[in-house]
């Protein structure tokens, strides 16, 4: 049975890879800073914040893992330009700690390091793990950053550092500060009459690659087992769409019609018109693609949503997600 641990498994992304790494048989470790891990309690748990350097360490050096998926970061672009010097301390210095505390056991472990696209320049070309990096914010650059710590650690004879750089991602039980979570909850607001049908958001012609989280996941694990040490891999679906075409389709999936209020708030600093990876390389290493159609994403975010403001109202919780992963 493998060992894993997972930075940041009490986050978004964190849960599901949990889920599925225990689903796979993995005997599995969180380390996060925060509690309310009750969706994980067949975990081991370590409560730690990254940027302590001691505490990763024991933690480590308790659980001795086979692996470690590397999640816990500052991940918003906007509490970054809010809180630079904490997303570097967080991003690159509690990274530094994760990967010295790994690579100084006897048998050190592989780990996937998880960076983002947002350290690609600007183009309106698919982007390869070829294409040139030039960050333009706080949280960008610190991830690109962490990517270099790998240098030191390029010798090491077990364990190595893979890299995944990942796009959008998606799916039930996101945050509302991510763009689709907070449009598919507005659409329940108004079909609870909790909210007129006036749909509050940014810019709606950027375009953007978007991958279900339960695709990216998969990703991770997979490229655990075959991703190459210190190689990067876009985990994107190759697609990118707006999010007015977006929006069309989740008027189509409820069956209501909306007025779009835009408000400059919401829109980020720096936008790029449009992101779209290209996920050549890792669907030739490891076999792995994107499998589970937009629409369904669309609609198990809606099903979640529903439960979610139905349970707050005391009202009866409908049918479950399409998708049998959530």
């Amino acid at each position: 049975m493998q060992r894993a641990l997972v930075t940041g498994g009490n986050g978004f992304v964190g849960k599901y890879l949990v889920r599925y790494l225990q689903s796979s048989g993995s005997q599995v470790a969180v380390l996060s800073s925060s509690e309310g891990h009750e969706e994980n309690n067949n975990a081991t748990f370590y409560l730690a914040d990254i940027r302590d350097r001691g505490k990763v360490q024991s933690a480590i050096q308790e659980f001795k893992p086979d692996h470690i998926y590397h999640l816990a970061a500052i991940s918003a672009v906007g509490n970054s330009w809010q809180s630079p010097r904490l997303t570097y301390e967080v991003n690159v210095f509690g990274t530094l700690n994760v990967f010295e505390a790994a690579m100084n056991l006897p048998s050190p472990p592989k780990i996937v390091n998880i960076s983002t696209a947002q350290v690609y320049a600007r183009s309106s070309a698919l982007l390869s793990e070829t294409s040139p990096v030039c960050p333009e914010n706080p949280y960008a650059a610190s991830k690109l950053m962490s990517e270099f710590l790998n240098v030191q650690f390029h010798r090491h004879a077990e364990g190595g550092i893979v890299t995944a750089r990942s796009f959008n991602h998606m799916g039930p039980g996101q945050s509302t500060d991510f763009v689709l979570s907070s449009i598919a909850k507005q659409f329940v607001e108004m079909e609870l009459g909790e909210r007129q049908r006036r749909l509050s958001v940014g810019n709606i012609h950027v375009r953007r690659d978007f991958t279900d989280v339960r695709d990216v996941v998969a990703a991770y694990s997979l490229l655990m087992g075959k991703g190459r040490p210190n190689e990067i891999y876009n985990v994107c679906s190759g697609r990118a769409l707006s999010i007015a075409a977006i929006i069309q389709e989740f008027e189509r999936i409820s069956g209501l019609r909306v007025e779009i209020d835009t408000h400059p708030e919401k829109r980020r600093i720096g936008e790029f018109a449009e992101v779209c990876g290209d996920p050549a390389k890792i669907q030739a290493a490891i076999g792995w693609k994107a499998v589970i159609p937009l629409v369904t994403s669309l609609q198990d975010l809606l099903v979640y949503w529903r439960s979610a403001l139905r349970q707050s109202s005391g009202q009866d919780v409908p049918a479950r997600a399409l998708h049998p992963a959530l």
